[in-house]
This record gives C-alpha cells, sequence and structure tokens, in this order.
C-alpha cells in the first residue's frame, strides 16, 4: 500500500483518485513497491483497489486505449526498494574485506533481484521464495544475472560458505523456461572451482539454457585477516582457464566468456571485437578493453582535423597497457595533442588489486600530490565513483582531489568515444 501524493495532468484516473488516498493492489496484486506500478502501467486494462480520505475501500477500473496513456501517478517513499540482504557467507565476500570508515552503502551485503533487474548487480537466488520466483515470471523481469560459482553441489555450498543444499539451478531452468534472460558469473577461485569443476558448471548452465556465463578472477584485498585462507589467481590456472573457456565456445558459440582481467593475468591477447557478441558481460569487465579501443578509433577517424591539448589520465595498475595503446592512438592523430598516463598504484585496498574501478583519491594523492603539473586538467574514469555522483570509496570526493593536485578535474565515462570527446572538449576544427 502507497499514498498517492501528486497525480500528474496526463494521468488517466485523475478523475478516479485523489491526492492522500492510498492504493492497496493493482489487479489484486499487493502493492508492494515501484515495481507493482511499472508493471500496472504497462497494461491495457488495470483494476485499482483504494482507500478513499473517508477510510473506505472502493475499486476503480481502468481501460488505457493506447500504450501512450499512462496512470500518471507518484507516490510517498514507502514503493522505493530496500534492498534485501544476503544470507550467505562466501568465502570471498567483497565486503567482508572492506576497511572500517567507508560510505555506509558499501557494507550493505546486498541480493535482491529486484536490482538485480534494475541495475544488473548479482543474486545467488538462496532467498529466493516462491512469490519472489511467480513475480519474476509474472513480471518478466529480465534479464537477471545470477552468481553461480559451481554447480557442484559440496562445491557451491562451500564457497557460499552454508551448510543446507539449495535448487539453485532448478530455479535458473524455471526462470528460463518461463523467458528470463539470465546471465551468469563464476568467481574462479584456484583449486577450488577451476578446471573440471568450472567445465561442469558451464555444461549445467548451458543445459539450463543460461544466456552467458562470465569467468572473472577472485578479489582480494588486503583486509583478509581471520577471512578463508585464498591465493590470487596464478598465471598457469588463468592460461589454463582461458584457454579451456575459448575451446569450449568453439562448440557453445557467445556463451562463456573470460574477463579482461584473466586475460591479462595470463598474460594473453585479447580475442577479437566479434568474438563478444554484443558485450552483454562488459559490466564484468568482460570486452572492456575491445570495446574501449574499437570505440576510440571509430571517434577518431570523424574527429576534428585540429586539437591542442595537454591532460592526464589516472588509472589502475591493470589498464596501463590499454591507456598507453589509446595514448598512442591519439597522439598519432594530433602532434599538438599530450596525453599523460598516470597509474596509481592500489595501496588503499592492497596491491593485488589492480582494477580501475577500486582506485581512490586516497592513492592518487599518496601517488601524485607532489607532483606540478602542467596539464590544462586531469581526467578521472567515473567508474572510480559512487554512480551518479563524485565520491570516491574513501569517501573523498572530486573536489577534495582537485584541491590537493591543484588542477581541474574531469570526470569521464569509460568510453573510448567519451575519453576523446573529454580529451578535445570544445575544440572542433571540422574539415
Amino acid at each position: 500500500m502507497a499514498k498517492i501524493i501528486n497525480i500528474l495532468d496526463e494521468s488517466i484516473v485523475k478523475e478516479q483518485v485523489s491526492v492522500g488516498e492510498d492504493i492497496i493492489s493493482f489487479n489484486d496484486r499487493p502493492f508492494v513497491d515501484i515495481l507493482d506500478y511499472i508493471y500496472a502501467d504497462s497494461l491495457d486494462s488495470v483494476q485499482l483497489e483504494v482507500i478513499g480520505a473517508d477510510g473506505q475501500k472502493r475499486v476503480e477500473q481502468v481501460r488505457k486505449e493506447s500504450d501512450f496513456y499512462t496512470l500518471g501517478l507518484e507516490f510517498d517513499d514507502s514503493i522505493e526498494i530496500t534492498p534485501k540482504e544476503c544470507h550467505n557467507n562466501c568465502i570471498f565476500c567483497f565486503v567482508e574485506q572492506l576497511p572500517k570508515n567507508l560510505r555506509q552503502t558499501l557494507y550493505v551485503r546486498d541480493d535482491d533481484y529486484r536490482l538485480s533487474f534494475i541495475s544488473g548487480s548479482y543474486i545467488t537466488c538462496t532467498n529466493l521464495q516462491e512469490e519472489d520466483i511467480q513475480r519474476i515470471l509474472d513480471y518478466k523481469l529480465s534479464p537477471l544475472y545470477v552468481s553461480v560459482h559451481a554447480t557442484d553441489a559440496d562445491i557451491r555450498k562451500r564457497i557460499l560458505g552454508v551448510k543446507a543444499m539449495d535448487n539453485q539451478l532448478d530455479i535458473i531452468k524455471r526462470l528460463t523456461d518461463g523467458g528470463i534472460r539470465i546471465h551468469a558469473q563464476v568467481v574462479l577461485v584456484e583449486g577450488i572451482n577451476d578446471k573440471a569443476i568450472l567445465t561442469k558448471t558451464l555444461d549445467d548452465l548451458w543445459q539450463a539454457n543460461v544466456a552467458t556465463v562470465a569467468i572473472v578472477p577472485v578479489g582480494l584485498t588486503r583486509f583478509r585477516e581471520g577471512l578463508y585462507d585464498i591465493s590470487p589467481i596464478s598465471e598457469e590456472l588463468a592460461k589454463y582457464t582461458v584457454k579451456q573457456v575459448e575451446e569450449y565456445n568453439i562448440e557453445h558459440e557467445f556463451f562463456s566468456y573470460c574477463s579482461d582481467e584473466l586475460y591479462q593475468i595470463a598474460k594473453m591477447e585479447l580475442p577479437s571485437y566479434e568474438y563478444y557478441n554484443g558485450f552483454e558481460q562488459i559490466e564484468n569487465g568482460v570486452g572492456l578493453i575491445v570495446k574501449f579501443l574499437y570505440e576510440l578509433e571509430e571517434a577518431l577517424e570523424s574527429a576534428p582535423r585540429s586539437c591542442i591539448k595537454n591532460v592526464g589520465i589516472f588509472t589502475g595498475l591493470s589498464a596501463v597497457d590499454t591507456m598507453e595503446k589509446a595514448k598512442q592512438m591519439i597522439e598519432n592523430k594530433w602532434g599538438t595533442v599530450n596525453v599523460n598516463i598516470y597509474p596509481v598504484k592500489n595501496e588503499f585496498f592492497g596491491e593485488t588489486v589492480t582494477v580501475t574501478g577500486l582506485v581512490t583519491a586516497t592513492d592518487i594523492i599518496k601517488s601524485y600530490g607532489d607532483n606540478k603539473f602542467d596539464e590544462d586538467y586531469l581526467i578521472v574514469p567515473s567508474v572510480m565513483l559512487k554512480e551518479f555522483e563524485t565520491v570516491f570509496l574513501d569517501n573523498k570526493s572530486i573536489d577534495d582531489l582537485s584541491k590537493a593536485l591543484n588542477r581541474e578535474i574531469v570526470v569521464c565515462e569509460p568510453n573510448g568515444d567519451e575519453l576523446l570527446y573529454a580529451i578535445i572538449d570544445g575544440d572542433y576544427i571540422y574539415d
């Protein structure tokens, strides 16, 4: 149930309901959160159960004449999604590896199918109830993103840190049979879910009609005292896994992918642009480098014929080679553009953490706080920041960084074309 706080002018129910009234249900389905309203608003015919100002219940029937019509209602905060928490105890849980005094939201261990649908976060399915599964099927909440790690029951329990057997694979099959597209991930832990166990996992997920599977190396910070003993993925296992997955894809095309980081650990060349078939696992770092360089090359072909700039770019250690290639491509286009790459060693989380998305302002300042920058401005990839905000993982802001380095900071999306636009920034001189 939620209270109406505003009715839009274009609402088709503005003559039937009023501000201050409560909506109990849509088509006899209880009004729980925003997804119920979004689904109801998509239907041609909707029955609203309403509690009026007099406290009496009534039913209003609404029929939409076309897709352009809307219920046009706004509600109080009670319909906002409060994340369901994870009840597992995964041996590599990243939240358990965080230091104290970071943003409070970083310590929330969410495991919520609604957030999986809305924002692409991964769920384990271990807390799904029957009504959740039915809601996913009824509302066609697709795609969903599922952390599998292993389909072998004993290995899966070991990884999740639970005692009871769960039925994740059965749930996945039920969802895919119902038309839900599933993207899965396997966090690879050496000696636990690799090699033959990984092959079994891929086979089972293929049979369950999962759309794609990403294999990513386990992430370990320096804050693991008292936690499960895990070693970083070795170069040997990374090479074995990359070859294993690429061979698997010969007969299971566009199904399973190793993350860019796994290729980097293996010191192997990344596949072609076409290999990734739409980059559906891009948020998992799958094909990110290939797509970035492809976009940059395309953008350079239609770029201005002249540009004069001197800029610096901060990056995590694992992306240095990629950024050096980007630097060369850009400087080859214009002899009057200078791009300086500033690699940042991650001391905040530990030197085994090399991805750009976990770079903090603290480490940037520690590495380059004494520099006398002469660049026009410095570029920070948006993956270092909280989504839709300008705050790093260590709670420092872009303004804090700008003051510490005494230079303007430009935030850039991690795309090749966006990087180019951030560099030329207004110096458009077209042919």
